[in-house]
């Protein structure tokens, strides 16, 4: 039984994988259009003496946005940042129940933060909240791009805790180890020798 949820959990990983990559991929793109307007913005502002894209307001939705849109991706690289001087030194049993606690708690906190936001956004779209600018943004607006980064995220962790559980009930503790495990020093140097090869 738990060798069927676990492929169908690899399946479905393999289309989060495909989207966060996406979704980090647009991040930068949308990073990029940041340098555009600040680079526009000062320009502008030189040679005419005014700001012709109020790039201050756009950066920070654009920041904002960027920033959840690579939640998801950071996650399935497994690069979010992790203190390991311990855990590197327990059994491999122990590890994975560890990934699990953490895995949980972050699913947990993106529940709670994807809630709150949904809160936010309510909140803009009803009371038709504009932002104190010159553009006069509407601010469900660039809230709900920003949501959809943290509900892809939540999706995201809330898959990975689940294939890591039925790893573990399934006895596959180096398959967890290789989904959410923090990497060896030895597994980031093969990494980074894989990436400089190809």
């Amino acid at each position: 039984m738990f060798q069927r949820v676990n492929s169908l959990l690899d399946r479905v990983l393999a289309g989060v994988q495909v989207g966060s990559l996406w979704f980090a991929r647009a991040g930068g793109v949308l990073i990029l259009l940041t340098v555009a307007l600040v680079t526009t913005e000062v320009l502008t502002r030189q040679f005419t003496g005014r700001s012709a894209v109020h790039a201050t307001e756009l950066t920070g939705y654009i920041m904002a946005i960027s920033a959840s849109w690579s939640f998801a991706y950071t996650l399935m690289c497994k690069a979010h940042i992790r203190i390991d001087a311990l855990y590197l030194n327990f059994p491999m049993k122990v590890r994975g129940v560890l990934d699990l606690v953490a895995l949980l708690a972050m699913a947990m906190f993106a529940i709670l933060v994807v809630d709150a936001v949904f809160s936010v956004i309510s909140a803009s779209y009803s009371g038709g909240s504009t932002a104190n600018t010159p553009l006069g943004t509407p601010l469900w607006m660039p809230q709900a791009l920003w949501f959809l980064g943290l509900v892809w995220f939540g999706f995201a962790v809330c898959m990975v805790s689940l294939r890591a559980l039925f790893g573990l009930l399934a006895g596959d503790v180096e398959g967890v180890q290789k989904l959410a495990g923090s990497p060896t020093l030895d597994e980031q140097i093969e990494d980074e020798n894989k990436g400089a090869r190809s």
